[in-house]
């Protein structure tokens, strides 16, 4: 079986979560838990809330830019 080459990945997530009665479309929640409290501020409250997950991910290393030096 062919092995292919380990390649660096980097991964990142952005949870945003919000109720549009009570902050209209503006974040109230952040970070790993912000769609699980728009649910259960739904359940407690009856509001309609929102919750967002934007994913990143990024194969390889970042291109370093040369740096000029005066000779």
């Amino acid at each position: 079986m062919k092995q292919f080459r380990s390649r660096e990945t980097h991964t990142s997530s952005d949870n945003r979560g919000g109720c549009f009665i009570c902050n209209a479309s503006d974040a109230m929640w952040t970070g790993a838990n912000a769609m699980a409290v728009a649910a259960r501020h739904h359940d407690a409250t009856g509001h309609e809330t929102w919750a967002e997950q934007h994913l990143s991910i990024r194969y390889g290393r970042a291109a370093r830019a040369k740096s000029r030096e005066t000779e």
